[in-house]
């Protein structure tokens, strides 16, 4: 496997931090991690998983018109 490059290094760099205002932490943006990380059980620098709500906002709940049934044309009398 390879390490990673010098430009892979700067662009992780340049990339700015993720700022948790619930957490007062900064998170970097891009995170380079090799499988061999992974496997050796590196993680992510994120906020805990239970942030997201705190972190994205939740869209209005849509509601679905009221299908239209169609009406059928009726040729005389009922039977």
């Amino acid at each position: 496997m390879h390490d990673h490059t010098e430009p892979m290094h700067l662009e992780a760099a340049t990339a700015g931090f993720y700022e948790s205002a619930t957490w007062g932490r900064r998170y970097p943006k891009i995170q380079l991690l090799t499988v061999a990380d992974l496997l050796a059980g590196k993680q992510i620098d994120m906020p805990p998983i239970r942030q997201v709500g705190a972190t994205f906002k939740k869209a209005p709940r849509a509601s679905a018109p009221a299908p239209i049934a169609p009406e059928l044309p009726l040729s005389g009398a009922a039977p």
